[in-house]
């Protein structure tokens, strides 16, 4: 468990998230009225150095109009070894029942439309890309711990691939689309918090389906989407599917502390969802 975070000029923080509890978790302090710090834990001292790299990268790879949900940078350096940024403050989506349903609501047109902004943006298709998505196919197709019926869908899939009659094609991604990153700024519009784990090469669908999930997205509507998305990647029926599916096996290729049950039980509500929406 990473040690208390560092000490900090007395500047009116606010200790606003502290999840000591894992291992990679930034210390998040409220600055004043209008500005968060995050900082980096002892365990892993370049987290925010590298979470703001991702944003840099991020946010130049989307463009003006889709990059508008990455926060400025404000300022960044390091206290006692640790790295540090500055971005500014955002409110998080209303609580309570009613309020929460309609905050709910009011952001779900808004991530849409910004989901598929990301996909008009996805790379070409190449051959790295395809082979990439080969190894994540397979490590799912080879992962026991998963069901039958997802495994297979990954051979499937992979054999697709191979046959020249799905192509695999990278998109920006960023990685942890639940409703506590999705934020408002000042001016009302939308904002995507923690970026640590984005890239610019990442796999389309999974944000839309975790999104789906955390908003509570009706399943027309998903449908509507998820067709809209694949006639992009290629395939209206099928590019869907390979493009969850490469995601869930980059990440079971890259676990790290996340536990294996708690992936398989993500892994087989996002392949659930997919299937009952198309």
């Amino acid at each position: 468990m990473p040690a208390d975070p560092p000490p900090l000029p007395p500047a009116q923080l606010t200790l606003l998230s502290d999840r000591r509890a894992v291992a990679d978790a930034q210390t998040v302090y409220r600055l004043g009225d209008a500005h968060v710090l995050k900082v980096s834990p002892s365990a892993f001292p370049d987290a925010s150095a590298e979470e703001v790299e991702r944003m840099h990268v991020l946010k130049q790879r989307l463009g003006e109009s889709a990059g508008r949900v990455v926060l400025d940078v404000l300022g960044q350096g390091r206290v006692q070894g640790r790295s540090f940024f500055i971005v500014p403050h955002c409110r998080p989506l209303a609580t309570g029942r009613i309020r929460w349903r309609l905050a709910r609501w009011g952001v779900r047109g808004e991530l849409l439309g910004w989901l598929r902004e990301v996909c008009l943006v996805a790379d070409a298709p190449d051959a790295d890309t395809q082979a990439e998505f080969l190894t994540s196919l397979a490590a799912l197709e080879q992962l026991d711990a998963l069901p039958h019926d997802l495994r297979e869908a990954a051979r499937h899939m992979a054999q697709r691939l191979h046959a020249g009659t799905l192509q695999a094609r990278h998109v920006p991604m960023h990685g942890d689309l639940w409703t506590a990153n999705m934020m408002r700024q000042r001016d009302g519009r939308l904002a995507l918090i923690d970026w640590g784990g984005a890239t610019p090469r990442g796999y389309a669908i999974y944000g839309l389906i975790r999104a789906a999930d955390s908003l509570g997205i009706p399943r027309r509507t998903l449908a509507r989407e998820l067709r809209w998305h694949g006639e992009r990647l290629g395939d209206a029926r099928e590019a869907p599917m390979l493009h969850l599916l490469g995601a869930l096996g980059h990440y079971a290729r890259h676990l790290g502390e996340f536990p294996l049950e708690r992936f398989v039980q993500m892994a087989q509500r996002c392949h659930h969802m997919l299937r009952a929406a198309q």
